[in-house]
């Protein structure tokens, strides 16, 4: 809890939390109000307790956030296809040197002169078009594997990480959103064995078989159009045809092609094509075409976020010899659900970053007050941002020491 304390009030490093938290009555209070910690272990210690333990303890952390979640009747605000929540999968780094490793580190240019040491995670998060919150379940890590002979990779890592979406969550219907590199007939029938649903990137330079047998259904009169402009302006054209093979070597391996062209009043174009498994028609290829294009939501209102808006996801806490460098990372994907969580169904949360404008403020609001006022409960911090100082001093002590 320590760990989840740094990260969720954006500590930049541990050290700092040290100096700022270890041996001072007035912030082991807050500690203690705020996150039940009864006793704040210094940075190196913090690092000692936390680099042994395995990662899939963490998990807890999320299945118990993401149950809230279900039993509040919240995550019915996701819900966007019949098929199942919309759900994309990404990769992203959150560790990388040239001299610090440790046995989950892959390698790159191993037994060189200068190899490259580094930790990823394969991370999928629940989204909506037009909705800002996102729902991360647990990160899978991308590591080094057990009597592994080469380095793992997101493929291998996404056998892992449906293995466990679907023990942990078996009732929870997905619709999974997957860029080019796992548009295949493999991923395709991986994906299928868990009962989920998919829309996947599909580049003509990686699936030339799959384009030229739509160019050849197109001359035979088989392949269908669609084009609409809409209020402001754009122009959205479509072509479409319903179960083509994905490829030659994966004849029996039918998908649903989806090929979408934007063009704004100015003429700049947005191109695109996928594949799904969902059943296509004119009344909803514009649906599905926001749900391909919200795949851009992982990376931008997720790892985007957790770099560059407080989390810190690749600033370098520690990397310990065994779980601690992923270990972190799970604390820092836990610290973004509970704000994300806040964000969706907490109004005190809202209302005070209503009255901050921007996350980065309100993050620093939340600090100041942890640093100054003794705090018994996060009503009153985030009443204190949203009133003001002055009509929130009956909430709070000055904290003189």
């Amino acid at each position: 809890m320590s760990g989840l304390a740094v990260m969720h009030l954006k500590y930049p490093s541990l050290l700092q939390f040290d100096r700022d938290c270890v041996k001072k009555p007035d912030k082991l209070r807050n500690l203690k109000s705020l996150y039940r910690v009864g006793q704040v272990p210094c940075d190196t210690y913090l690092r000692e307790m936390l680099d042994p333990i395995e990662t899939r303890y963490f998990r807890k952390f999320f299945t118990r956030l993401f149950a809230f979640v279900q039993r509040s009747g919240r995550l019915r605000q996701f819900e966007y296809f019949d098929e199942g929540y919309l759900a994309p999968i990404d990769g992203t780094g959150h560790f990388s040197s040239g001299k610090i490793d440790c046995p989950e580190c892959c390698v790159k240019k191993p037994g060189s002169k200068n190899p490259q040491y580094y930790h990823q995670l394969l991370a999928c998060c629940l989204v909506k078009p037009g909705k800002k919150e996102v729902l991360p379940l647990m990160p899978e890590p991308i590591i080094q594997q057990v009597d592994a002979s080469k380095n793992d990779c997101e493929k291998t890592a996404l056998k892992r990480l449906l293995s466990n979406i679907s023990r942990e969550h078996p009732h929870l219907k997905l619709v999974l959103n997957f860029d080019d590199l796992y548009s295949d007939g493999p991923t395709i029938k991986l994906v299928k064995s868990h009962g989920y649903s998919f829309i996947m990137v599909a580049k003509d330079t990686s699936h030339t078989s799959l384009y030229e047998s739509v160019d050849e259904l197109d001359k035979a009169d088989k392949v269908k159009r669609y084009q609409f402009t809409d209020e402001k302006g754009h122009k959205h054209w479509f072509r479409f045809v319903n179960n083509v093979s994905i490829n030659k070597s994966h004849k029996k391996t039918l998908v649903n092609y989806l090929e979408y062209v934007e063009t704004d009043p100015k003429g700049k174009k947005y191109v695109n094509t996928w594949i799904t498994d969902i059943q296509l028609t004119q009344e909803n290829v514009a649906k599905v075409m926001r749900g391909g294009r919200a795949k851009w939501k992982i990376e931008n209102e997720t790892f985007n976020t957790l770099i560059t808006q407080g989390y810190h996801l690749e600033h370098n806490y520690g990397h310990g010899k065994q779980h601690l460098a992923t270990n972190l990372a799970c604390l820092t994907f836990s610290a973004f659900l509970i704000d994300q969580i806040e964000q969706l169904a907490c109004k005190f949360f809202q209302q005070a970053l209503e009255a901050k404008k921007s996350k980065k403020a309100l993050w620093h609001a939340i600090r100041g007050l942890f640093d100054w006022f003794t705090i018994e409960n996060w009503e009153d911090v985030f009443a204190a941002i949203t009133e003001g100082r002055s009509a929130s001093l009956k909430h709070l002590v000055v904290d003189t020491t």
